[in-house]
């Protein structure tokens, strides 16, 4: 069992809060990934699972096990870290090699290390390039070998901490399928820390949403895209993000704006007149309709689509448009229409949703 488990841990740094009274379960060969801004805490929670940070209370479970005061070389995990770590002078074969080299119990011959290497590398396509030094490999390719280093060790559960962050957009592409395809053939437990939300909507069998050392939100990616829990679900998740006004609720079917008046539908734990914020994604609003009256601002061109951003009351709203739509321009006043099932509504005062 490669289950972690996370029992109101807490860390703290002197009277800083990093990580505060978090319970999380990770199943077996899950790929979980921690998600929030810079700060939240998801990679002090990485470094607690991996015994590079002690845990100030609670519990944090690997398997069947306590790990609160096991030393970290002996959980069975592997972490990839954001700078890959490897050693300049040994060739890529060595740096694979190094972590069966350095186990303490030495039950591994030369034979059984050098199988395991062409094993890592066979997985991730370094077969070629065994006898070189990661300075004449490219960014791709040292990532593969770091990867690679982690995979030999064969542990319970493999840690990221923003692995493709030093790569170039088209590579962060690729290799995000690699580690998706990885982790279905070692049918084992990845934790991975990234603010990038597309690696964590496109990659995540979970995702758990983090900021200022709180769990936000888990579950699966479309899930909490499409149910966003608070104001800060909705605001962080989304490219662009989900576009947010605040109004008043009048009815159980409409909510009064700056430029309109927006459809809505059963939202429960506030009455008429509360103050709450309506959300709808780019991608659900329409032109043409009549709930609220913009302007717009800008353009962007994306080739298949276009980003049409307005003004609307005192906030700036996304439109997602395809690029055959009828085209729109700067200064144009346009109504938005949006289907009710499609607008989430949140209490102003606790930020949680309602609807």
């Amino acid at each position: 069992m490669s289950q972690v488990t996370f029992t109101h841990v807490s860390k703290h740094f002197g009277d800083s809060i990093a990580v505060d009274d978090m319970s999380l379960q990770i199943d077996d060969r899950e790929f979980m990934v921690l998600l929030g801004p810079s700060g939240c805490g998801k990679t002090t929670a990485l470094r607690m699972i991996a015994g590079l940070e002690t845990v100030t209370s609670g519990d944090v479970v690997i398997g069947n096990t306590r790990v609160n005061d096991i030393a970290a070389s002996d959980r069975d995990i592997a972490m990839v870290f954001q700078s890959y770590a490897l050693y300049p002078h040994m060739t890529v074969r060595k740096n694979i090699e190094s972590p069966l080299v350095a186990r303490r119990n030495g039950r591994l011959n030369s034979t059984e290390r050098a199988r395991r290497v062409a094993d890592a590398a066979d997985v991730l396509g370094l077969g070629d390039y065994l006898d070189r030094k990661p300075g004449a490999l490219s960014g791709g390719q040292r990532q593969r070998v770091a990867l690679a280093r982690a995979i030999v060790r064969r542990p319970e559960v493999f840690l990221m901490d923003e692995p493709l962050s030093n790569l170039d957009a088209k590579l962060r592409t690729q290799t995000r399928l690699e580690l998706v395809e990885l982790w279905r053939r070692l049918e084992t437990t990845f934790i991975y820390v990234t603010h990038d939300q597309v690696e964590a909507m496109t990659m995540g069998s979970k995702i758990a949403v983090m900021t200022a050392g709180k769990l936000q939100q888990v579950g699966a990616p479309q899930a909490v895209y499409e149910r966003p829990a608070n104001l800060f679900v909705a605001a962080f998740i989304g490219s662009p993000p989900m576009n947010l006004l605040e109004g008043v609720l009048e009815t159980t079917q409409a909510a009064s704006v700056p430029g309109g008046r927006v459809p809505v539908a059963n939202p429960a734990s506030v009455a008429a007149g509360a103050a709450v914020t309506v959300g709808v994604r780019p991608e659900n609003l329409h032109v043409g309709g009549s709930d609220v009256e913009a302007t717009v601002a800008s353009i962007e061109l994306l080739g298949h689509e276009r980003n049409v951003i307005c003004n609307v009351g005192p906030a700036r709203w996304v439109v997602r448009q395809g690029a055959h739509d009828a085209p729109l321009h700067v200064g144009d006043t346009i109504g938005l229409g949006v289907d009710p099932d499609y607008v989430h509504v949140f209490d102003t005062a606790s930020t949680a949703r309602v609807n």
